[in-house]
This record gives structure tokens, C-alpha cells and sequence, in this order.
């Protein structure tokens, strides 16, 4: 094997969560409930305590670099909440109080993701990033969220991301102009100018601001994360439990990596393939860890 095909299949294989990166949805680990519960706990019960380990850090990124993970997402709420930001900072879009993957994917906050970037696609907002593709993100996301919080059933959603095109918009805030918002935050046809007006670029005019809400949601990525499952079937996991998630993992806690637990090993159908230490995946994956750690 070249030495540039061993690599990427290192990588790939630290990348992998449960012996895959092949997201599993929810009701498949809800499935297996008593090993999703073994899992939370479990990194620290399987002889090794850094494997499990997984890096995040709260930080500010702009919101056009990321992705959605779902392909749900509601045009006029996505509008209610762009136009009550813009006069009220409710719901507060800077903060996503959201958890986004290594590669940029949003777990969760798809609405507010939207309602930033119809504003300003050049917007700095503040995620939490965990150090795992998409993928594997959710897998994991989703275990935590049936063996730790003990949910079991995911949320529907309504919408399509592929409906932000500017002829969408604008006929939903035509009808916001005419009668007022039919979402949360509910702001009247007055509100409505007003919050237009104050669009980056629309230097106080209402219909500037609402072409450049238009031409920004024909902009908006709906090229959802591959393999994604549907909204039902993804984690769930609201504001408030960010931190803890991100603090689950930095500690190692969630057995997802091997070796595994035995707990692990027979409620969640995974087996050990460790490679012995000496060899050379081995040792070129040590010596990458230690380069990603001198980069850091």
C-alpha cells in the first residue's frame, strides 16, 4: 500500500464512529437502546481511556460556510425569524446554539442558519464544533441522545430547503408586507419595512432589502450532507445540552471507538479492530496525532 493510500485510510478509519461513518439514524441506535446506554460511560470502561476522545471548542464562523445536514427547513419561519432579529434580536442569530461537524454540516438550528444567511450570508456566528465529519457526528449525537437523555423518537419536520429561491421569499414576504408574519416572532406589515430596511445594504429602504433577501436565498447551499437521514431520524439535542455534549466528549465518556467495552461489544453488535501497537498503521497514526497536536 503507498504510503499517501495508508494515510487517508487512517484517517478515515479515526473518522469512523461504532465501526462506520455511515450516519445511524436514530430509531437504529433507539433499537438498541441498552447498548446506547452502555456506550454513555463506556469510554472510560474500555482499558483505553483516550481513545474515545473527541475534540470541540465553542467558536464564530460565517454562517455561508456552513451546510444543512437536513433537508426540512420552513420558508415562512425561517422568515419570521430573520425579520424579528432584525428589529427585536429575537431569536437571538448570532448564537446557534447549535453543534456543526468538522466538515461544516449544522446538526440542529437549520432555521436559524437560514434566517442569518438571508440576512447576511457574511455574518460571523457562534457554533460549537466537534471535531467529526458529519457522518459520524450524527451517529454519535444520536446515541447520546437516546442513552443519555433517553429520548427515543425524533422530530418531524415540515419544509424543503430546496424552496429558498428568491421568488420564494419574495412571495413570502409579499404576504408578510400584506398581513403581517404567520410565524413566531409574529411582526405586523409595518415591522415588516421596518426590519427590511435595516437589511446590510438596503441603507433604509424596504424594497432594497428585500431583493437582497431574495438574491441571497438563491445563494443559500441545498446540497444537504450525503447519506443524511430524514429530520425524524436525527439527533435531538436543544440549546441547552450543547455544552454537555461538547464536555461528554472531550472527556471520552461515549464508548465509540475501539476497543469497546464489552457491554458495548455485545448490545451494539461492534467488535474490536485495534490494530497492535507496533505495527505500522500504528505508529503513523501516533505520529499523526502528534502532528495534528503541534498544529494546534
Amino acid at each position: 500500500m503507498k504510503l499517501t493510500s495508508l494515510v487517508k485510510s487512517i484517517l478515515k478509519e479515526d473518522d469512523a464512529v461504532l465501526g462506520t461513518e455511515v450516519p445511524l439514524p436514530l430509531k437504529q441506535i433507539a433499537s438498541k437502546k441498552a447498548g446506547a446506554d452502555a456506550a454513555v460511560g463506556g469510554g472510560v470502561e474500555d482499558g483505553d481511556k483516550q481513545d474515545d476522545i473527541v475534540a470541540g471548542k465553542e467558536t464564530s464562523v460565517p454562517v455561508g460556510k456552513l451546510k444543512p445536514a437536513q433537508t426540512e427547513i420552513i420558508v415562512d419561519k425561517a422568515v419570521a425569524f430573520a425579520l424579528g432579529f432584525l428589529n427585536t434580536n429575537q431569536p437571538d442569530l448570532d448564537d446557534m446554539e447549535a453543534i456543526v461537524s468538522k466538515d461544516n454540516y449544522i446538526m440542529d438550528g437549520h432555521h436559524r442558519w437560514a434566517a442569518r444567511y438571508l440576512i447576511d450570508p457574511t455574518a460571523q456566528v457562534k457554533v460549537t464544533r466537534i471535531d467529526l465529519p458529519g457522518g459520524p457526528l450524527v451517529t454519535v449525537l444520536n446515541v447520546i441522545t437516546v442513552g443519555k437523555l433517553g429520548i427515543t423518537t425524533g422530530n418531524k419536520g415540515k419544509g424543503n430547503v430546496a424552496d429558498f429561491t428568491g421568488d420564494e421569499i419574495g412571495q413570502s414576504l409579499d404576504n408578510a408586507l400584506a398581513t403581517g408574519t404567520n410565524q413566531w416572532p409574529k411582526q405586523t406589515p409595518d415591522q415588516v419595512k421596518e426590519a427590511l430596511s435595516k437589511i446590510p445594504g438596503a441603507n433604509g429602504d424596504y424594497i432594497t432589502g428585500k431583493e437582497l433577501m431574495m438574491k441571497n436565498a438563491d445563494a443559500l447551499p441545498k446540497q444537504i450532507m450525503p447519506g443524511a437521514p430524514p429530520r425524524i431520524q436525527m439527533p435531538v439535542i436543544d440549546g441547552k445540552k450543547v455544552a454537555l455534549v461538547q464536555k461528554m466528549l472531550e472527556k471520552g465518556l461515549i464508548d465509540i471507538k475501539p476497543p469497546y467495552s464489552k457491554n458495548v461489544q455485545a448490545r451494539l453488535d461492534v467488535t474490536d479492530s485495534v490494530q497492535k501497537p507496533g505495527t505500522l498503521v500504528e505508529s503513523v497514526k501516533s505520529r499523526l496525532k502528534q502532528l495534528a497536536n503541534i498544529k494546534k
